[in-house]
């Protein structure tokens, strides 16, 4: 496996933050020397487009200060779906603020409590060895090769979200289908007829979700959507087209970011032997190592924000509202300001007494993400069943096929598996 390589960066940074928008091949394969040389010539970009002026920002202060500024809003980053739907206001919490969004967001976080995620563990960890159970009978005892989107880091995640929420397994993969055309709007600049096939994929999820919900009403389970349809604290309680929206966005971002997160991680341990040794021998480590392995290649790398009110950054530089924030957290997460010899994949690194800052892998804010403990249980009993069922994990693609896309991940994986 080889890492494309970007030669003779441009000293224009309109070019570079041009390239990283529109997908430029080299911007695809490998971001970060990108994201390096923006940084040193114009941590905040300016660039101009049809829908109004933009700020690409590559600092960690920067990118977390727009997650959390109260001067910030999410709702004008809503892709317009449909002609005829998603104008008059949001249709999932992600692009609400305020007031409907705290609502909305503490009534879910009551039903998605750290003790319906603690108890999955047994669950997960049992799916864990089942799916591994079955690599190492496709591949045999001498070791085979596999494609590991599909026969892993795809089918751990679906199988968790989807029996946390409470889908039927026959449903999964019908599911991942309208979860990838739906999560096509949050692309920068989609063009109509990807608003449209995604507002249509986000209405057959709505629907599917929707009569879901009326079962799970008449019949409840110990499952989130049953748990939603009853959660409630002062007399509120979600009404059925929040709850259905809620479970879409818990469903698709609930697989998705792990599917890719887990994906990654395999890649950056088998491009750094020494770290992916270094765990095997340490496997104390591996709390640390989850954390590091989301700071060195973490899904999302593009979060959108708008200036609302007047306001200064954190340098006290004047920061005008009606413009858009470009956030780029895969640049946020390898600033040298924050993080000790950043481009180093270094799985010991928050397992120190004074660890460094918190990454911005899961945002920050209002807008955090409300299944980072399930995510984070989640890759660590992935990362620690390959190792232990695995003596070798050898990526077989010469060149990894990235999507293009604001989330990093890869179309698909093939390697070696050697079993231990």
């Amino acid at each position: 496996m080889t890492r494309a390589t970007s030669t003779a960066l441009s000293s224009n940074p309109t070019k570079l933050a041009m390239e990283i928008v529109f997908k430029a091949p080299n911007a695809v394969a490998d971001p970060y020397p990108y994201y390096r040389r923006l940084r040193e010539l114009a941590p905040r970009c300016r660039l101009t487009f049809d829908q109004g002026v933009a700020l690409m920002l590559t600092s960690y202060d920067d990118c977390h200060f727009a997650l959390t500024s109260p001067h910030m809003t999410h709702g004008e980053q809503r892709p317009q779906l449909g002609d005829h739907r998603g104008q008059g206001k949001p249709r999932t919490m992600m692009y609400m603020d305020g007031e409907p969004h705290a609502r909305q967001r503490g009534l879910v976080a009551k039903a998605l409590t750290p003790r319906r995620v603690g108890a999955l563990k047994d669950s997960v960890a049992a799916l864990v060895d089942e799916l591994l159970d079955g690599l190492e009978k496709r591949i045999g005892p001498g070791g085979g090769e596999v494609e590991l989107v599909d026969a892993f880091t795809f089918r751990l995640p679906v199988a968790v979200i989807g029996r946390l929420v409470g889908v039927p397994d026959t449903d999964w993969e019908m599911l991942r289908t309208l979860t990838r055309r739906a999560s096509a709007s949050l692309e920068m600049l989609a063009p109509p007829d990807v608003l449209r096939a995604s507002d249509e994929a986000l209405q057959e999820m709505e629907d599917y979700f929707g009569d879901l919900l009326r079962k799970r009403q008449a019949e409840p389970r110990d499952d989130l959507m049953s748990a939603l349809a009853h959660v409630e604290e002062n007399g509120e309680r979600l009404a059925a087209s929040e709850i259905t929206a809620v479970t879409v966005l818990l469903f698709g971002a609930g697989f998705q970011t792990a599917t890719d997160a887990i994906g990654n991680g395999v890649t950056a341990l088998a491009a750094n032997p020494d770290q992916e040794r270094r765990l095997r021998e340490h496997p104390e480590l591996l709390k640390s190592a989850t954390e590091e392995l989301l700071r060195y290649e973490n899904p999302p790398h593009l979060l959108g924000r708008y200036v609302h009110d007047d306001t200064v950054w954190p340098d006290g530089t004047e920061l005008k509202a009606g413009q858009h924030l470009l956030i780029m957290l895969g640049a946020a997460n390898r600033d040298p300001a924050r993080f000790d010899d950043p481009e180093r994949l270094d799985l010991g690194r928050f397992a120190v007494p004074e660890p460094p800052a918190q990454t911005l892998s899961f945002a920050w804010g209002p807008h955090h993400c409300l299944g980072i403990h399930l995510a984070r249980m989640e890759l660590q009993l992935a990362y620690q069943g390959l190792l232990s069922r695995f003596s070798k994990i050898e990526v077989l693609d010469e060149e990894l096929k990235w999507r293009e896309s604001n989330f990093r991940g890869l179309h698909e994986l093939n390697v070696r598996l050697t079993p231990a």
